[in-house]
């Protein structure tokens, strides 16, 4: 997501010639013409267009929207009816295929928007402080880390494949209980999974997350991400795999590198 809001930064201060949306939008689409674009925001998996009119437009992906932003004329990457919106400026074209969520908003109704302003803190903003999850992992009582660090409402932006890499590279056990895990922990995960999605932001591909020292064959990409059964890089014993969550979400670790100790894990659920 942020990858995609990097690039339609090209968009701001232009204004826009046109606007092809849903028709439960078109009325308010409409008010855009001739707005300039002036800011691209992104919070969590949220994406925000804001216009010079004091409207915004409002999208989410969810596991399968995605952007494609060129010049007028691009050919489209996917079919034009799989399209949620289309964009023109004087010189770009934006186009967003599939996202399940694409709202056109006044400024004053997306000021209250529930689901976005009840987001956690981004790890990908430059004002981002680890010590802030601390206060409210604590209050994840009996939750299980690897579950509660996928809440985006205790901090966004955190995804399947990172929460498995960083948890690995943190040395912290997936059911460990949240309100177990220790600041000087969250400092160390923090630190290893920033820089890892930082670069994830600047290339497109595969999420790759091994050093390239240890790419000894196209498909070593990851640290333990699904590589459930193959030898851990570190330890070389077999990598595990659980489900977690009430979404069954898999996490992909190693029980030798990943010590749990019994007074942390998270109490099984009740029958």
């Amino acid at each position: 997501v942020a990858r995609w809001a990097d690039a339609l930064q090209q968009l701001v201060g232009q204004e826009v010639r046109d606007i092809v949306v849903p028709p439960r939008w078109r009325e308010r689409a409409a008010r855009l013409r001739g707005a300039a674009v002036t800011r691209v925001h992104t919070h969590g998996k949220h994406l925000v267009l804001y216009f010079s009119n004091a409207w915004v437009i409002h999208t989410h992906a969810m596991q399968y929207g995605s952007w494609q932003i060129g010049p007028i004329g691009q050919p489209p990457r996917k079919e034009m009816r799989y399209a949620r919106l289309r964009l023109t400026t004087a010189r770009l074209e934006a186009l967003f295929f599939h996202g399940p969520v694409m709202e056109v908003l006044a400024a004053d109704e997306f000021a209250t928007h529930e689901r976005f302003h009840s987001l956690g803190p981004d790890l990908l903003h430059d004002d981002f402080a680890p010590s802030t999850i601390h206060d409210a992992l604590r209050a994840q009582t009996g939750r299980e880390i690897a579950d509660a660090i996928l809440d985006q409402r205790i901090v966004a932006g955190i995804g399947n494949i990172y929460k498995s890499e960083g948890l690995f590279l943190a040395a912290i056990h997936p059911l460990r209980r949240a309100d177990s895990v220790t600041t000087q922990e969250l400092q160390v995960f923090f630190a290893e999974l920033i820089p890892l999605m930082q670069a994830g932001r600047r290339e497109y591909g595969m999420t790759i997350t091994l050093p390239p020292e240890l790419r000894f064959e196209p498909w070593m990409r990851n640290w333990v991400y699904r590589r459930r059964g193959q030898p851990c890089f570190v330890c070389a014993l077999p990598i595990g795999m659980i489900r977690q969550g009430d979404f069954q979400r898999t996490t992909y670790f190693c029980a030798h590198c990943q010590p749990l100790n019994a007074n942390d894990a998270a109490p099984p659920p009740r029958p």
